[in-house]
């Protein structure tokens, strides 16, 4: 009698597409095979496999000590490789290709793995020799030192299961390389705009920010990171920050993304140059589960953050200019200077000209961009800059 049922099977491959769903198909099989704890992980690969990887009951410390010090030098994963297991799909016991006194005297033993509950193994591996065989993914279930063996009948329910989770496995994997390929062209696409943009996670911490936000962090005018999370300075600038970002993320969790639920504020700049104008605007769960809300797995996307310099004026701009309203080179410079907040009596002053002249070549600039009043034209520009600029 087959020992995998239907529902599981069905929960195995809803796996390609909703990834934490691994957490119950892991759960599903230590219940079903008297198992303490799961874990379905990648034997080769760079960090970045991790987003494949998935587990129950496996502690937040215990991940953390095996990927930072323990993964190359555990003992099951060592000796199976070295025994070919890894290559091929293949089912087996941790007393099968190591003894219990090689696992006792090992230092990932004695230094981790007792301290979690973890001495008996039951593994399949799913390597296939086509997308898998780069990774070798293994899936493990684990009971304590002092439990008995695992019975045959659990390594029975691995052999049944091998066959799913391996078509599950590697179509996952593909998906994943496509998903890497969207997130890497939004990256391009984002570093190409002129304002600052900042990718934050639930956490408030920064997953991406783009070329402008970078500089503009980098500058440390107003804005900087602090162990990932984006702040303002001063202390007032940052408490109205984390207001906002916080009602944003708030507001992504309950879905409510409206028009309008965004947060704006002014980040006040030590320079005196004009604040940066920030627009904090939420995700709804939906938007986060998108292929570009969690890459690969990755950290979801909760909120953007979009920065504006209005001091900032992006070369080309006089170009730029020229090629959608028919300013001449000089009408564009008068634009520049007014973006820099100088008034009409300045830039005369500036340039040597008497300020009806200025005025004159204002009239001629409203007249080409449809605009009657320097407010409306400013807005206009501004939008302007808010396009890509080339590489």
């Amino acid at each position: 009698m087959p020992l995998v049922t239907e529902t599981l099977i069905e929960s195995i491959y809803d796996t390609v597409v909703f990834p934490e769903r691994w957490n119950s198909v892991l759960q599903d099989l230590c219940v079903s095979a008297s198992a303490t704890s799961g874990f379905l992980f990648t034997a080769t690969g760079g960090v970045d496999t991790q987003a494949l990887w998935a587990r129950h009951h496996i502690a937040d410390e215990l991940l953390r000590d095996y990927t930072l010090h323990y993964r190359n030098r555990d003992l099951w994963t060592n000796v199976a490789a070295a025994q070919g297991l890894l290559s091929h799909c293949a089912v087996w016991r941790g007393e099968e290709i190591a003894t219990e006194a090689e696992l006792h005297r090992s230092a990932i033993f004695n230094d981790l793995l007792q301290h979690h509950g973890i001495g008996r193994l039951c593994a399949v591996t799913l390597a296939d020799g086509g997308d898998l065989a780069a990774l070798q993914p293994i899936l493990s279930l684990y009971r304590p030192a002092g439990a008995p063996p695992f019975p045959d009948q659990a390594a029975r329910l691995l052999h049944e299961c091998a066959p799913h989770l391996q078509r599950a496995m590697r179509l996952r994997t593909r998906l994943w390389a496509s998903r890497d390929e969207e997130v890497a062209w939004s990256a391009r696409v984002i570093d190409g705009l002129p304002m600052g943009v900042v990718l934050l996670d639930a956490a408030v911490r920064a997953i991406t920010v783009n070329r402008a936000g970078q500089a503009m962090i980098d500058a440390q005018d107003g804005l900087r990171l602090v162990q990932g999370r984006l702040q303002a300075q001063p202390a007032s600038g940052e408490r109205r920050l984390a207001h906002v970002v916080e009602a944003a993320l708030s507001a992504g969790r309950v879905g409510r993304t409206h028009r309008g639920k965004a947060g704006d504020l002014r980040v006040p700049r030590a320079s005196g140059k004009p604040p940066y104008q920030l627009t904090v605007l939420p995700l709804s769960h939906e938007a986060a589960e998108g292929p570009c809300g969690n890459a690969g797995g990755g950290p979801r996307i909760r909120a953007v953050v979009y920065i504006v310099d209005p001091a900032a004026v992006a070369p080309g701009l006089g170009a730029r200019l020229g090629g959608l309203f028919g300013l001449t080179p000089v009408e564009a410079a008068l634009v520049a200077d007014l973006l820099a907040d100088l008034t009409p009596a300045e830039i005369g002053d500036r340039r040597g000209v008497a300020i009806s002249t200025v005025r004159s070549q204002l009239r001629s600039i409203f007249a080409k961009t449809g605009t009657s009043r320097q407010s409306e034209l400013m807005n206009l520009v501004n939008r302007c800059l808010m396009l890509p600029e080339g590489p």
